[in-house]
This record gives structure tokens, sequence and C-alpha cells, in this order.
């Protein structure tokens, strides 16, 4: 049993407008709870989930996408092991987010990690260098 995420630590929304979201694996189910549950993405304009698996089919929770980002949240899937029908993101998912970064407020910007213990070092890493302080990436260890 986790201990869940403090979310209280990038609250309000108003003061932490961009949220980024990792999940690698089976970190998704945490993560899907978060955003069911009301995760407030409405109120921010920008909520990213990285989510990673090896293929599609590996993929949880596809059919939901729609509704989540309905809710506000953006979708960014990474594949490890694409077929060759794949045209979306491909790698880890730190390498995707290093690739995209986008981070435009550092000190309004908040995130929550759920996934491989490498993942989840290496993109702290990366929020960390864009200024993005280490009490608001919030982990799932």
């Amino acid at each position: 049993m986790g201990r869940g995420f403090d979310i209280d630590r990038i609250q309000p929304p108003d003061a932490y407008p961009t949220v980024v979201i990792f999940a690698t694996g089976s970190g998704i189910s945490p993560v899907r709870s978060l955003i069911e549950a009301g995760f407030s993405a409405n109120d921010r304009p920008d909520v990213r989930l990285y989510y990673g698996a090896r293929s599609l089919k590996r993929m949880a929770y596809q059919d939901r996408f729609k509704e989540w980002e309905a809710s506000g949240v953006k979708i960014v899937p990474v594949l490890s092991q694409p077929d060759g029908n794949w045209s979306g993101e491909t790698g880890y998912v730190q390498a995707a987010f290093a690739r995209a970064k986008q981070i435009y407020s550092p000190e309004g910007t908040g995130a929550i990690l759920c996934g491989q213990k490498q993942m989840a070092e290496e993109v702290t890493s990366i929020l960390v260098e864009e200024g993005v302080s280490s009490e608001k990436i919030l982990k799932n260890f």
C-alpha cells in the first residue's frame, strides 16, 4: 500500500497552473484514481500525463483517455516497443519529456510521478534542472 500523493503541496490550482504527471506500467492505476477522483484538471490550464508502456496492447485505460482529456488532462502516450503503425512518442517517458519539456513557469509547476524508480529519478533531475522545486514533485515512494 502506497502513501498516496499529498496534492495539497501543489494546491491551489491558480498558484500551480501546470501539473505534469508521469506514469509507467502499473503506475497508471494510482494516477487513474487521482484523475477520476477529480484532480482539478479543469481548474488548471496545463495538465499533462506522460504515460509509458511497452506497446499499445500493454497500455491500460486507453478507453478512458477521451474522458480524461475532456476533463483537461493532455495525454502523451509513449511506447518503448511500438509496432510499425505507431506514430506517437517512442522510447521512455523521461526521454519524451526531455524532448518536449515546456516548463514555462517553474515556480508555478508541480509534478506527480508514479512508476519505475529510474524514471522517477530521471524526471526529477530534469524538473529540478528546469527550476521546479523538489518539494513540488510528488512521488509514489
